[in-house]
């Protein structure tokens, strides 16, 4: 075997050797990175989310009309978002109203009206919320 074979192949070693390293370095700094995000999106590890988020406490995330004054005739749109709900109900009454974290719904008040959202979650626990519509 000629001699610059030999001194080739301890080239290709080197090459293998050090392309293996990288990869290793490259993979492991990805998996810290992972595990850091993974941290940081963990329920307890942002106080902010804990504190919308958090617990097994019926919450209304959100309640709110599009339009806060519509013209007599005219329509605009409730929205609510609850957690933890296991029920939802609105007075006056509006059909097909289920538990969800972002829902609008269609509504036509002939004259000005306060609708009160009630969320129902375990072991009996509720909370409510009200939203005005002034007709003019």
């Amino acid at each position: 075997m000629a001699p610059w074979i030999g001194r080739i192949q301890a080239y290709l070693w080197i090459a293998v050797v050090l392309a293996v390293g990288y990869c290793g370095w490259i993979f492991a700094g990805r998996m810290a990175e992972h595990r850091q995000l993974k941290q940081r999106t963990e329920v307890g590890a942002n106080p902010e989310f804990e504190r919308v988020y958090g617990g097994e406490a019926v919450k209304i995330l959100q309640f709110y009309g599009r339009d806060g004054v519509i013209e007599r005739g005219g329509s605009t749109v409730l929205c609510y978002g609850v957690l933890n709900a296991t029920a939802v109900h609105m007075e006056p009454a509006l059909p097909d109203l289920y538990p969800a974290m972002n829902r609008c719904i269609e509504v036509s008040p002939k004259h000005t009206t306060t609708y009160r959202l009630t969320a129902d979650g375990a072991k009996e626990t509720h909370t409510s919320g009200t939203v005005t519509i002034v007709v003019r």
